[in-house]
């Protein structure tokens, strides 16, 4: 057997590896959190809090749990779009703390890394009517970990939004392959959650042909720059464990 050896500049500059991510312990320090206040990003939001505010009314969600929430911009426009007396729950870094506190953002942030797994003791002991990931699970050193703890804290009607970018827009994974469509059912299927709904998003990504991991992606959201997807627990899979 033959042994490779792979000088690390051309492996970091083909795959754009080791640029930060959610493990550097500095993330949202400084100019790095103004990014949220960029037209683009505001609109995304905008987009994203429509979307919870729907699966909050039509699942009756008053409590909330964002994970990897960064600073809490999402909240700030859920809150805004809504006339209930949300209980909103978030996780994130320390400086992302500094930076909500610092902006006056809703909701109550708890510093936690998620590379580490949940920290559950500040929580709601009976869990959450909504628990929310967005853009996070495919940055996370062990994201089987946090998905199983997110599993014990959903309450009996609970219900998961997930969001996961589409490989075609290039954006930093820690597990290339996982987070493609089908692999993505997989494994959210083997943690006990079963798929209610799939929406795409208004920003397209150049086209490329579907993989062989995609064979269930809607033609529609082929180009979908995320796909936002809506789980619930499976009650098979309750009494299975």
């Amino acid at each position: 057997m033959a042994f490779i050896r792979i000088k690390h500049n051309d492996f970091e500059q083909k795959y754009s590896a080791f640029e930060g991510d959610t493990f550097d312990t500095n993330e949202w320090e400084g100019n790095s959190a103004n990014r949220v206040d960029e037209q683009s990003w505001i609109e995304r939001y905008k987009y994203e809090a429509n979307l919870l505010n729907k699966y909050i009314e039509k699942y009756d969600c008053n409590t909330i749990l964002e994970v990897g929430s960064g600073p809490g911009t999402l909240s700030k426009y859920v809150f805004e779009q809504t006339n209930r007396d949300l209980t909103y729950h978030m996780l994130d870094k320390k400086f992302a703390k500094e930076e909500h506190k610092k902006r006056n953002y809703p909701g109550k942030l708890f510093i936690n890394d998620l590379n580490e797994g949940i920290d559950s003791k500040p929580l709601l002991d009976d869990g959450y009517d909504l628990i929310v990931c967005n853009d996070v699970l495919e940055h996370l050193a062990n994201p089987t970990k946090v998905v199983q703890q997110l599993y014990h804290l959903n309450t009996g009607k609970s219900k998961m939004f997930i969001s996961i970018p589409n490989w075609r827009m290039a954006h930093q994974m820690t597990y290339r392959g996982l987070w493609d469509y089908d692999n993505f059912l997989y494994f959210m299927a083997i943690h006990g959650y079963e798929g209610l709904s799939v929406e795409g998003s208004p920003l397209q990504t150049p086209h490329y042909p579907k993989l062989d991991s995609e064979e269930l992606l809607d033609d529609t959201l082929l180009q979908s720059w995320n796909w936002y997807f809506t789980f619930d627990k499976d009650s098979s899979f309750c009494r299975r464990k």
